[in-house]
C-alpha cells in the first residue's frame, strides 16, 4: 500500500533520506561549532603553579623520550602498557584545581584526554591503534601548552 501512495525509486528514496539526513544533523553540527567557556578563554593563557608545572613537565619528558620509537614504530604492546599504566599513575595526583573556573575545566579536560589516550594505548587491539592513544595524550599536553603559562614549554613532537 505505501508503495502505491509514493512510487519512487530506489535512488530518489535514498537522496531524499540523505537530504533529510544532511538537513537535520546541520543544526546539531552548528551547536556542537560554539566553543567551549574554557576555549573561549584560552587565548589568554591561564597562569600555572609549581605542582602543575612539575606534573606536566614529567608527562612530557615521558612522552618525549618514547616518542622516536613510537614515530619509528618500534614499540611492543607491553610497552604501551607500560606507558599507558606509567600515565595512570601520574594522573592519580595530576592537579586540577585553579582559582579561574575556565581553566579548572580546562585542566580537567587535558586530564581526562591523557587518561583515554592512556586507555587507548591499553585496550586497543593492534599496534597502530595504541599509537593513536600516544598521540591523543601528546596532544593533551600540547593544548595544555597552548592555554597555559608554563616558561620553557616546547610542543611535544607528533
Amino acid at each position: 500500500m505505501f508503495a502505491e501512495i509514493l512510487p519512487m525509486r530506489p535512488f530518489t528514496l535514498a537522496a531524499a533520506l540523505a537530504a533529510t539526513t544532511c538537513l537535520l544533523a546541520a543544526p546539531l553540527a552548528q551547536a556542537d561549532s560554539t566553543p567551549h567557556p574554557a576555549a573561549a578563554q584560552a587565548t589568554a593563557q591561564w597562569p600555572s603553579d609549581a605542582p602543575l608545572r612539575t606534573a606536566i613537565d614529567e608527562l612530557a619528558q615521558m612522552l618525549r623520550a618514547v616518542g622516536h620509537d613510537l614515530r619509528q614504530n618500534q614499540r611492543t604492546e607491553a610497552q604501551y602498557d607500560a606507558l599507558a599504566d606509567w600515565i595512570v599513575k601520574r594522573l592519580a595526583s595530576f592537579p586540577t584545581a585553579h582559582a579561574d573556573k575556565n581553566a579548572a575545566i580546562a585542566l580537567s579536560d587535558i586530564k581526562k584526554e591523557l587518561a583515554d589516550g592512556a586507555d587507548i594505548m591499553t585496550h586497543a587491539t593492534h599496534l597502530p591503534a595504541r599509537r593513536m592513544g600516544y598521540l591523543m595524550a601528546v596532544q593533551a599536553l600540547n593544548r595544555y601548552g597552548r592555554t597555559f603559562a608554563h616558561p620553557d614549554w616546547v610542543p611535544i613532537p607528533e
